[in-house]
């Protein structure tokens, strides 16, 4: 199942949401912004910090990366998808994604840029989904930008 595309990013963010949410991108406070993620049932945005260009890959359990490097950001959710699909998204560009409906622990991993394809890229970005019965929030490695100092805002709102 694993996935590898370009995705333009706008507003310093990726999103990875259920499609059929009415108003799927959230709305930023100060917080989530330190803390790298804004979440609600059915749709996470992850903070991508300088540049407009990212190469994501996406993975399922027992996958194989090709993404080299050490990530300056892993943070883990919650997330459940509801009917096989999620968009993995800005707000400029998107991907629909077909993945198997129940309750995963999903892992962003943000790397460094680096050639993908002959192409240049900002940033690359890893999306590990894994089914789990017990999915949690964890910030397991934070960047000079993130704040891991105070608790986990969990309740974002739609952007409007």
């Amino acid at each position: 199942m694993t996935e590898r595309f370009p995705l333009t990013i706008s507003y310093a963010q990726i999103a990875v949401f259920d499609p059929d949410l009415e108003n799927p991108f959230n709305d930023w406070n100060d917080r989530q912004y330190t803390q790298g993620f804004s979440w609600r049932e059915g749709s996470v945005s992850f903070a991508v910090p300088d540049g407009d260009t990212a190469f994501v890959e996406v993975l399922t359990e027992n996958e194989r990366s090709e993404l080299s490097g050490e990530p300056s950001r892993v943070i883990l959710v919650p997330f459940e998808i509801p009917q096989n699909q999620v968009v993995i998204a800005s707000i400029m560009d998107e991907r629909p994604t077909v993945l198997g409906a129940g309750k995963y622990q999903l892992t962003f991993e943000l790397l460094e840029g680096g050639v993908q394809g002959g192409e240049t890229y900002e940033k690359l970005v890893r999306l590990t989904f894994v089914k789990s019965d017990a999915p949690v929030f964890e910030i397991k490695v934070a960047d000079a930008e993130m704040n891991v100092d105070l608790p986990l805002d969990k309740n974002a709102a739609p952007a409007k």
